[in-house]
């Protein structure tokens, strides 16, 4: 399965749900590929700290995503690509070799309009590839009680595409990456976060 963490705008925890995810499919003794594709690169000093069995590749133009992934699906049972911010051609080339892509987003309007960008996106790589990939919104960072965040989710379901569970905002979801962690393993005050994250996971990887 190939997982694409994409969106137009950065700071949106892209990056931190693509990591967790990778190190949930590499604790269920997947073989697991990360593809840091954001010239940040930030994902790929997380993942060599976590010092789990998962193999980094560091691709930054399209073509070398149409290549290399090509190849690396035929040794992998999962790649998770942490794509750049911006609807670039990268992002573009993600979308059309991913089986499954995810579009986290903030709790601002500024994060709506952004998402509603790369929606349109997603549906001409679905168009192109008739109905691949598969598509789905990660609301993140709400306040469960504020007033903008619920009005984001009321947009967002009007969006078209399927809506996974929310991330709340969080500390430990910030702090994971300076721990070189992941949430389910960052002790006691971790635990709302962990369970939150693995409930996620557990939908994206279904099925």
């Amino acid at each position: 399965m190939i997982y694409g963490l994409t969106n137009s705008k950065g700071g949106v925890g892209k990056t931190t749900i693509a990591v967790h995810l990778a190190a949930w499919l590499a604790k269920k003794k997947r073989r697991v590929v990360f593809i840091d594709a954001d010239p940040q690169q930030s994902a790929s000093t997380w993942i060599k700290e976590l010092g789990l069995p998962i193999e980094l590749h560091q691709l930054a133009t399209p073509e070398e995503i149409f290549q290399r992934v090509t190849k690396l699906k035929t040794v992998a049972h999962d790649i998770v690509i942490d794509g750049p911010a911006g609807l670039s051609t990268t992002t573009r080339a993600i979308m059309l070799k991913a089986d499954r892509v995810f579009l986290p987003c903030g709790p601002s309007i500024l994060d709506l309009r952004a998402l509603t960008k790369a929606v349109a996106l997603l549906k001409e790589a679905q168009k192109a590839r008739k109905g691949k990939p598969t598509g789905a919104l990660i609301p993140n960072r709400l306040q469960k009680r504020g007033r903008l965040s619920g009005e984001v989710l009321r947009a967002v379901e009007k969006i078209g595409v399927p809506i996974l569970p929310t991330l709340s905002l969080r500390q430990p979801f910030a702090d994971a990456a300076g721990q070189a962690s992941v949430v389910w393993k960052m002790g006691i005050l971790s635990r709302a976060a962990a369970y939150e994250m693995e409930d996620l996971l557990e939908e994206m990887t279904r099925g």
